[in-house]
């Protein structure tokens, strides 16, 4: 896959998601997870659960701040570790463990996965592995970009990975906290995994995003936890 390919699919997610600013993307999903049903897009089940998951962690000046808010609203999520970020600062990781969240694998290095090769992709898996020591089964990866190939699927499936993607392509990178949280607000359905992002200073408008949200999730009736405790609510 070239890189202007992926830029070019890049820009369409882009537009997808700017689309969900408006209105849920179920007809978007029935296509996409039709191509790879082993990538999770959202979970099938009745209970008003959503699963939470925060990208690129972790960052010292956005994660504690993260998890405070998670604390105050009595909310759980799976956290997305990229693992230079876990090399340099393990005390963060071992805090989202222990407040009850889940780690999962975003692999070595904040870059697009889709344009390294099968060694290079492994090598980053393995070594993000080796930092988060994800506990238990499923172990959950989203590739860098989020692009799930049919490459990278495989990939990962090999290695005990189960692809997750998202119920809606996240666009709190380029919007303000406002149309963030309406996007957020617009995809919540039950099972949709929804995305938000760590990772750098400029990400803290994640915090006033989540407490938006969370309070908001509270009076429809729902409850955002990590991914593998919505796993045990699918439906047989």
């Amino acid at each position: 896959m070239t890189p202007i390919v992926i830029a070019c699919m890049v820009l369409l997610l882009a537009a997808l998601g700017a689309w969900t600013l408006v209105r849920p993307s179920d007809w978007l999903l029935a296509r996409l997870s039709s191509l790879d049903s082993d990538a999770v897009f959202r979970m099938d089940t009745t209970e008003r659960l959503i699963a939470l998951t925060i990208d690129d962690a972790p960052h010292p000046d956005v994660t504690p701040e993260i998890l405070r808010v998670l604390r105050e609203h009595g909310a759980r999520a799976t956290f997305f570790i990229i693992g230079s970020h876990a090399e340099a600062y393990p005390e963060l990781v071992e805090s989202i463990r222990s407040e009850g969240h889940e780690l999962s694998n975003h692999l070595f290095t904040d870059r697009t996965s889709a344009l390294l090769s099968d060694e290079e992709f492994l090598e980053e898996l393995k070594r993000t592995d080796t930092l988060i020591q994800p506990l238990g089964s499923p172990r959950w990866c989203r590739p860098g970009g989020g692009l799930i190939t049919k490459r990278i699927a495989r990939i990962l499936r090999k290695n005990g990975y189960t692809p997750t993607a998202a119920t809606a392509y996240p666009l709190d990178l380029l919007t303000p906290v406002g149309l963030t949280a309406r996007q957020f607000l617009v995809n919540v359905r039950p099972g949709a995994v929804l995305v938000l992002h760590d990772g750098r200073p400029n990400r803290k408008r994640t915090i006033e995003v989540l407490d938006q949200v969370l309070p908001r999730l509270d009076e429809m009736g729902y409850r955002a936890t990590t991914l593998a405790e919505l796993s045990n609510f699918v439906r047989n």
